[in-house]
């Protein structure tokens, strides 16, 4: 699709509507479309843990912080030149009491629970670490787990020439 400057942006998007098969118009007052609006806002209490609001209209019954918590924000960071891997995930609304991590040479898996919400989760972390080596810290929603690596010998091989 080509993109017009000088095209009105309710044009747009009834192009974009219309290139994916929705009708010309929908008229909300004669479909079976819903209107909703859904929120939600993270603080720290007073007491440094976070309070979790949600706000909206309208909105499913089930809220959808409960979808949200099947999807983990997860990050995995190797570093070879100082033998560590690092493992960060989001945790919002949890306590540092609540939380188990448990470790293999090639994952670790996640559980944690309150009255919100149930956790159970493996990461994968793409190289060999050492469990035992595992330190693990929780600030602020943040779980960060940092983990040795294992030396890997090199596998043996021979080189192959490309022509």
């Amino acid at each position: 699709m080509a993109w017009n400057i000088d095209d009105d942006f309710d044009k747009i998007f009834e192009r974009i509507f219309k290139q994916l098969g929705f009708p010309e118009r929908l008229d909300p007052e004669n479909s079976n479309l819903k209107k909703w609006s859904y929120g939600y806002s993270m603080i720290r209490g007073p007491d440094g843990k976070p309070v979790i609001r949600e706000w909206g209209t309208d909105f499913p019954k089930a809220p959808l912080m409960e979808k949200l918590n099947d999807e983990l924000l997860s990050q995995v960071d190797i570093d070879r030149a100082n033998k560590t891997a690092r493992v960060i995930v989001e945790l919002p609304g949890l306590t540092k009491e609540s939380i188990k991590i448990t470790g293999t040479e090639t994952s670790i898996r996640i559980t944690a629970s309150n009255e919100l919400r149930k956790i159970d989760t493996e990461i994968l972390v793409s190289a060999k670490v050492d469990p035992k080596t595992a330190r693990a810290t929780y600030n602020n929603g943040v779980l960060d787990v940092t983990l040795e690596l294992i030396e890997e010998t090199a596998p043996e091989g021979i080189d192959i020439h490309v022509n």
